[in-house]
């Protein structure tokens, strides 16, 4: 049974994702890198401890997966982020499932970077 409303417009989907892609482009100022470092965050209003991992990460922000199974809403939330002996401000900006998308209050050095993405 073929109707012209079971038919979908792959070439208007493939357009609207790319338009989409274009207005998000100016978002992604930095190239991100997957990696996988064992990391705390710290709430600063509440000084709330949770522990997780940083699976991507960018000289201008990080995403932080908390090791908890649900995530709390936090956009906008000042934090600290404690890798081993370094400390990194941010502002949470994203609550989605696979973790917490937050930007750096100053932006990382790729001095800065390089030895952590060494740690994966």
């Amino acid at each position: 049974m073929t109707t012209t409303e079971n038919v979908i417009d792959t070439a208007t989907l493939r357009r609207r994702l790319q338009q989409d892609e274009q207005k998000n482009a100016h978002k992604r100022r930095f190239e991100r890198h997957a990696t996988f470092i064992v990391g705390r965050l710290v709430v600063v209003s509440n000084a709330q401890h949770i522990d997780g991992v940083i699976n991507e990460i960018s000289l201008g922000g990080m995403r932080f997966r908390p090791a908890s199974q649900y995530l709390q809403r936090r956009d906008g939330e000042i934090v600290s982020l404690l890798i081993e002996d370094r400390s990194f401000s941010g502002r949470i900006r994203a609550s989605r499932p696979d973790g917490y998308g937050i930007e750096l209050l100053e932006m990382m050095s790729e001095d800065t970077m390089i030895p952590l993405l060494t740690k994966i």
